[in-house]
C-alpha cells in the first residue's frame, strides 16, 4: 500500500561567508557565544605577539577586531587551545591564561557593551603555588561566571580539574571535580569544557588513569557550588599512551546533557556524540554522528550546541590532505542527526578548529581559514517547508521480516537506507538495488530501517534479521 501525503520538513537555507577579522589580527581557534541581540560575538588568538581579539557580528558583516588581552597579559594560545567566551543578558565574559604557565594566572573581564570596551582583570585561582590552565567558563548569572581549570602541583604533577566561581567579586575556593570520581590523573593536554542552565552545571573532562583516554563528567545542582556526583561518559575505551590535545563540548537540554568527543578506540579518530541525565550521569545514547568512513578520513575538534531536540555538530574533518568543516544537525535529538554538510566554500587551503552556537532557530559556524588567515563565519538558518511525502505502509516496507539475507522493499524509487539498532546507534548504510537492500553481514537481531530518496525520507521501520 502506497500513500500521500502533505508533511512538513525542516530544511537549513546558508548565508554567505563573512570574514571575522583581517590579516594580521590571528586566526587560532576560535571561540563564539551569541549576545542577547542574537548576535554572534567571537574570540579568537594570535601567537605573535600572543594576545586575544573579539568580533561582534551586525548580521551583514562583523565590526572591527577589540583587543581584550591586557598589557603585561600574554595570553596562552594554539591552535587546540586558548582563551574562552560566555554570556548572559548584556555581560560578556572572557576567561584567560597568561603565560608563562608555570607562574602566570587565570584570569577574567568582562563587558557590557557587546565586546566594545572591557573591564579590569579578575584573576581566578588562588595564589598557592600551584599550575593551572586550559580554561573554560558558564555565565548563568551575568554577575557569577563560574570557571573550570586544569591544576597542577608545581612540576605539572597530579594533573586534575576544578572549578571556581565569583562570589562578591572573589573567586571561591577551587572545587575539585574529576579526583573523587576519575581513577590517575586527567588527560594533561586535553581542554575540558563547563556546561550549565539554570542552578544545573556539568564539568567534561577526558580522564588519562592507566592510559585510558576517555571522557568523564561531574554534575552540580547548585550551580556551580559543589558537585557531589561524577561518572564515566564515554564506553570507547580509548587506550593511548601519548595525549590526543583534544576534549570534549557539550550543552544542556533540560534534564539532559548532549555531549561531543573525539575518540582513536576504533577505525581510527572519529568523532562521538551522546546524551545522560544532568543530575546523575546516567547514559543515554552514544555512537558515532557519521558512521561508515575508511580508517584514512580523521575527524577532530568536535563543537555542539542546541536547545532541547534541535541540535547542530561542527567538525574538523581531514580526507585526502584536505581540511574541511563538516555540520551535522538534527530536530529530534542525538538520534537524528543529518547526513553530513560542508561549511567552508573554499576548498583550497586548511580549515581547522571549527565553533558553533545557537539561538533563534539558527545555528552561527566560526572556524579558523589558514590560508587567508582569518577567522570565518557562516549562519545556517532553520526552515520548515511544507511538501509531498510519500510513503509506504509501516508493516509492509520491509519484508520478509524476520530478513535473512536481502531485505526487500516496497514501493518504488527509495535509492539507499540507514540501519540503526534500537539505541539509535547506526550500523550500516546501503544503496538500494532492485528494491532490495543487503543485510547478509548483519548480527541476528531487532533493527530500525529508514529509507530515502533524496527528496523523501520514510519514518524508521523496524525489522529482525534472523
Amino acid at each position: 500500500m502506497v500513500a500521500s501525503t502533505i508533511a512538513q520538513s525542516t530544511v537549513v537555507d546558508w548565508g554567505s561567508v563573512q570574514e571575522c577579522n583581517v590579516i594580521g589580527e590571528g586566526n587560532l581557534r576560535p571561540r563564539m557565544a551569541i549576545l542577547e541581540d542574537g548576535n554572534p560575538i567571537v574570540l579568537w588568538g594570535r601567537s605573535s605577539p600572543p594576545s586575544n581579539f573579539v568580533s561582534t557580528g551586525t548580521g551583514d558583516a562583523f565590526l572591527p577586531a577589540v583587543e581584550v588581552s591586557m598589557p603585561g597579559v600574554a595570553p596562552s594560545v594554539a591552535d587546540w587551545m586558548g582563551s574562552s567566551i560566555a554570556t548572559s543578558g548584556s555581560a560578556s565574559w572572557v576567561v584567560m591564561k597568561a603565560q608563562p604557565e608555570t607562574s602566570s594566572p587565570v584570569c577574567v573581564r568582562r563587558s557590557n557593551d557587546g565586546g566594545l570596551t572591557w573591564g579590569d582583570t579578575i584573576r581566578v585561582e588562588p595564589n598557592d603555588g600551584r599550575v593551572a590552565r586550559f580554561p573554560t567558563l558558564i555565565v548563568t548569572d551575568p554577575d557569577a561566571p563560574v570557571v573550570q581549570y586544569m591544576q597542577f602541583e608545581q612540576g605539572w604533577a597530579g594533573a586534575r580539574q576544578v572549578t571556581s566561581r565569583l562570589v562578591g567579586g572573589v573567586f571561591s575556593t577551587p572545587v575539585e571535580v574529576s579526583a573523587p570520581f576519575a581513577s590517575g590523573e586527567v588527560c594533561d593536554c586535553c581542554p575540558g569544557q563547563l556546561l550549565g542552565s539554570g542552578v544545573r552545571a556539568v564539568a567534561l573532562y577526558r580522564n588519562a588513569g592507566s592510559n585510558i583516554r576517555v571522557m568523564y563528567g561531574a554534575a552540580s545542582q547548585d550551580g556551580g557550588a559543589t558537585f557531589p556526583t561524577g561518572a564515566l561518559l564515554d564506553e570507547t575505551g580509548w587506550l593511548l599512551n601519548a595525549c590526543p590535545s583534544s576534549g570534549p563540548a557539550g550543552y544542556m537540554a533540560g534534564d539532559s546533557v548532549r555531549y561531543v568527543w573525539m575518540s582513536g578506540a576504533t577505525n581510527g579518530s572519529k568523532i562521538y556524540i551522546g546524551s545522560a541525565h544532568a543530575d546523575d550521569l546516567s547514559l543515554g545514547m552514544q555512537g558515532l554522528v557519521h558512521s561508515g568512513l575508511s580508517q584514512a578520513v580523521t575527524q577532530n575538534f568536535p563543537r555542539i550546541a542546541g536547545s532541547n531536540d534541535t541540535l547542530g555538530v561542527v567538525w574538523q574533518q581531514t580526507a585526502g590532505g584536505q581540511n574541511e568543516i563538516l555540520f551535522s544537525w538534527s530536530v529530534s535529538g542525538v538520534n537524528g542527526l543529518s547526513v553530513p554538510d560542508t561549511v567552508n566554500v573554499d576548498l583550497t587551503g586548511t580549515q581547522r578548529t571549527p565553533d558553533i552556537a545557537y539561538a533563534n532557530g539558527a545555528f552561527h559556524i566560526i572556524w579558523s581559514d589558514m590560508q587567508s588567515a582569518t577567522v570565518r563565519y557562516r549562519k545556517a538558518t532553520l526552515n520548515a517547508s511544507v511538501g509531498l511525502e510519500e510513503h509506504t505502509d509501516a508493516y509492509t516496507a520491509v519484508w520478509p521480516n524476520p530478513v535473512v539475507d536481502q531485505a526487500r522493499i516496497s514501493g518504488s524509487g527509495w535509492t539507499s537506507a540507514v540501519i540503526t539498532d534500537l539505541h539509535g546507534r547506526t550500523v550500516m548504510q546501503r544503496s538500494i538495488r532492485n528494491d532490495q537492500v543487503d543485510v547478509s553481514s548483519l548480527a541476528a537481531g531487532s533493527y530500525l530501517m529508514q529509507l530515502f530518496d533524496g527528496k523523501r525520507k520514510h519514518a524508521p521501520v523496524r525489522f529482525e534479521k534472523r
